[in-house]
């Protein structure tokens, strides 16, 4: 199921590639097409060297070969291609077709991070809370997840309530505490620790929590 998804999804980023003057428009079934990203990825496309990575990633031309996704990968996070960075990074972490390297998974996490990736950011606020290839820093960890948070990522919202429930790399503060665990819905674990802190909670505390979560997440701070 996993290899048909990504059939379609492949299908439809050929599809989305412009034709610039003078090149061969892409050809008009799968197959041929598979040969096309190879060959665009050779000529220096980034984003058909990432699709080369998924390719080779998921087995579609054989079977799955992790080391030469990394290559490809690599060769289209260095065009700053911000999936091939994220991806590279979850590679390094895993040890996956690479020598594990947590520096090398934290390097491709920043760069990825930079380049606005909300799983990145939560990723890469993992390794800086666990001292994971960079020196332990809770307070770099709070930064990474609340940009993570206010993408979307809803493990990162059950984190920053932990964090600020606990007081770890940020002031104690249970308000904001509970209102990133409001956010963060039916994350796993999310309810059990909200009805804790509840517990422990005045009124117009958990009214004021409730509120800010109502509100939704400050936009991003900017450096």
């Amino acid at each position: 199921m996993k290899v048909m998804a990504l059939a379609g999804l492949l299908w439809a980023a050929w599809a989305a590639f412009p034709v610039r003057a003078g090149e061969t428009p892409p050809p008009g079934n799968y197959g041929q097409a598979m040969r096309w990203y190879e060959d665009a990825a050779g000529r220096g496309s980034a984003r058909a060297r990432f699709y080369m990575g998924l390719i080779m990633e998921t087995g579609q031309r054989g079977d799955a070969d992790p080391a030469a996704a990394a290559r490809w990968y690599e060769l289209a996070a260095r065009q700053d291609h911000v999936q091939a960075q994220y991806k590279l990074g979850l590679l390094y972490y895993g040890g996956i077709g690479v020598e594990r390297d947590l520096s090398r998974a934290a390097h491709w996490y920043g760069r990825a991070a930079a380049g606005g990736s909300g799983p990145a950011r939560y990723n890469l606020g993992l390794m800086a809370e666990r001292g994971q290839g960079m020196e332990r820093d809770p307070a770099r960890a709070v930064r990474l997840y609340e940009q993570a948070a206010i993408a979307g990522i809803q493990p990162a919202r059950l984190r920053l309530g932990y964090l600020y429930a606990e007081g770890a790399g940020i002031g104690r503060d249970r308000v904001r505490a509970l209102m990133w665990l409001e956010m963060a819905g039916g994350a796993a674990g999310a309810r059990a620790f909200r009805r804790s802190l509840i517990e422990a909670m005045n009124p117009e505390e958990i009214a004021e929590a409730r509120r800010l979560a109502a509100r939704g997440p400050a936009p991003e701070r900017r450096p």
